[in-house]
């Protein structure tokens, strides 16, 4: 499931939005590769009668774990840029106040 951060409506929020736009999209990306690394499990789940069928089936199997690996990563990587987006537009909303002030 993705979530879009829209700070749009705050002028002010420049960089913050930006990273969270880039956090959307990571994760955007770590759902298409969950979509693969499904399709690719579903493939070695199939009944292989030749040995280059069944050579091809571990192959396959070895590499769903990297997939996932990858999938699992580009969620964690959403997610630290998404912290960054938090405390980003903290700042710049503090900046922005302080502005005000002056």
């Amino acid at each position: 499931m993705s979530y879009r951060a829209d700070w749009s409506c705050e002028p002010w929020a420049v960089d913050s939005s930006a990273a969270a736009s880039i956090s959307s999209q990571v994760l955007v990306y770590a759902e298409t590769v969950d979509d693969v690394a499904s399709r690719m499990a579903a493939v070695t789940a199939l009944d292989w009668e030749s040995p280059a069928g069944r050579n091809f089936s571990a192959y396959l199997t070895r590499q769903v774990r990297g997939v996932r690996q990858a999938g699992e990563q580009l969620r964690e990587s959403a997610a630290q840029v998404a912290a960054f987006a938090a405390t980003l537009r903290t700042d710049e909303l503090r900046r922005f106040l302080e502005q005000q002030r002056s």
